[in-house]
This record gives C-alpha cells, structure tokens and sequence, in this order.
C-alpha cells in the first residue's frame, strides 16, 4: 500500500514539473534590440547586439541562450549570447553579445530582413527552441529641441 502512495505522490510531481515546463516552453517571448559598434571589415562585420528580452510566461527560465540565426529563408545560425542566468517569469533580461557576421547579411538586416532569434529553453540533457518576436530599436540620436 505504501508503495502504490509513493507512485502516485511521484507521478503528480512529475506531471507539475512537466505542466510547469511546457508551460514555459509553449510561450512566445518577444524583445528588443539594438545593433551598436558596427565595424565593417571586407566581407565581415562587426556588430554588437543589445537585446531585451521578455517573458510573459508564469515560470522563470534558468540557463536559457538566445541564439542568433541568418535572415535567409533557410537560417542558418550566426551566433549566441552567453546563457541567462535567469530570465524571471513575468519579467526581462539585458544581454549583449558582439556577433561578427557576412556583409552580405549585415545588408539584409539595415534593408528591413531582421535576424532569427530563438530562446534555447533548457530541457533535462536537450533544449527546446522558442522563436523570440523582436524588433529593432534605433538608438536614440543624442540631438537636442
């Protein structure tokens, strides 16, 4: 009898751990960014990228990365930002990360073809992938009324 209790007690905190991570999994975050330092070099770039991060979810996300993926129809990724310590549920996180990236794609996003980001959301040994809806904020023009 105590045995058949234990499974059940054990089988709910599973099924919450679970509902608490799908929970987690199936937001959309969104964001916002800003390029900065931008260093043309040849056929590379540069650029440094500042990135606000919101989570409208119910649960923080520990050890989340941000990953950065080519505008192209086929992403291809470009790059990372360190993980996130925490990124608190209702709440946001401030990272940057210096990208060095093609020309050619630094010229698709100034023409409006923004970067891909996904919010790699850790899952035990794996990662669920989350598409981050983000903008480009310009930074303000230091000019006075």
């Amino acid at each position: 009898m105590r045995c058949g209790f234990v499974r059940v007690v054990v089988s709910l905190a599973v099924l919450v751990v679970c509902a608490n991570f799908t929970a987690a999994a199936a937001t959309t975050f969104a964001g916002h960014y800003q390029l900065s330092n931008v260093v043309e070099n040849g056929s590379e770039v540069s650029v440094t990228m500042t990135l606000t991060l919101l989570n409208p979810g119910k649960t923080d996300v520990k050890g989340g990365i941000v990953a950065v993926l080519s505008s192209e129809p086929n992403p291809v990724l470009i790059g990372s930002f360190a993980a996130i310590k925490t990124l608190p549920k209702i709440g946001q996180a401030t990272v940057s990360q210096t990208l060095t990236i093609s020309a050619a794609e630094y010229a698709n996003w100034r023409r409006g073809h923004a970067p891909r980001l996904q919010f790699l959301v850790p899952s035990g040994q794996s990662a669920v992938a989350v598409s981050i809806l983000a903008y480009e904020v310009e930074p303000p023009s230091g000019k006075t009324d």
